[in-house]
């Protein structure tokens, strides 16, 4: 399937789902009350853009989302090639990965509320911990994906480990590191909503609580409209850049 078309069948298949939207509300088949019209969401969204509110709460959330994102992406990279390219480094890192790992990012919100407290460096802080490990070990993977005859090709020209990963690791490790990059953003994503919710901040977390308080099902739903169009333009991006990065690998 050409690019051309799969873009026809996402616009089709959003279509779809619109229309569907519309018929089971103006039909009656979903009380209003819960579920609003896409009209009654669109004119929300219209209001909130054109008074302004909604330009910060949703330039709030993404700036908190691409800094922790760059930030964690940055960092799981450079850690990822250190610990991937040295043995006795994995192995020395190994126990104290296991343990961070698996614990839950929104555990360490109130540790990052208590030492950053309410700021938006405590969100960016708490989306670094939570998005760093897809890229971190999809880094990792990568390295250690490394075909024995590239090492050896390494070695025979005498690269030292800087100019190895350089020239070498990374380019190999390019897919894997994407990969990650992408799980990694999406993470960024709920953690930068998470912390808005738990904190109270202006952004498109505290604007879903507010409107799920007040039972504005039209704000609502603006916002996980809001929410959903980041999520596909961001990872869009990201897909483009990869195709772009991999095309070039192919004719380099």
């Amino acid at each position: 399937m050409s690019r051309f078309s799969s873009l026809l069948t996402n616009i089709a298949s959003i279509g779809v789902i619109i229309a569907a939207w519309f018929v089971v509300t103006h039909n009656g088949w979903a009380p209003r009350v819960f579920v609003p019209s896409p009209d009654a969401v669109y004119q929300k969204l219209v209001d909130g853009f054109t008074e302004g509110l909604l330009v910060e709460q949703t330039t709030n959330t993404v700036a908190s989302m691409f800094v922790g994102w760059f930030a964690c992406s940055i960092l799981g990279v450079i850690l990822g090639s250190i610990i991937g390219i040295f043995p006795w480094i994995r192995q020395s890192v190994s126990p104290v990965l296991e343990i961070f790992r698996p614990m839950p990012p929104a555990a360490v919100i109130p540790v990052a509320i208590a030492i950053l407290g309410l700021t938006r460096e405590m969100s960016i802080a708490v989306i670094i911990f939570g998005a760093i490990w897809p890229a971190l070990l999809a880094t990792v993977h990568g390295f250690l994906s490394i075909e024995p005859r590239l090492v050896e090709v390494g070695q025979a020209l005498r690269l030292s480990p800087l100019q190895f990963i350089w020239k070498i690791a990374l380019p190999n490790a390019t897919p894997d590191i994407i990969a990650g990059m992408r799980l990694s953003m999406v993470i960024s994503l709920v953690l930068a909503v998470i912390t808005d919710m738990i904190t109270g901040q202006i952004g498109l977390g505290s604007l879903v609580v507010l409107a799920s308080r007040m039972f504005d099902m039209a704000g609502l739903f603006g916002g996980l409209v809001i929410l959903s169009l980041i999520g596909f333009v961001s990872n869009s991006a990201l897909q483009y850049a990869e195709r772009r990065l991999l095309a070039y690998r192919r004719t380099a």
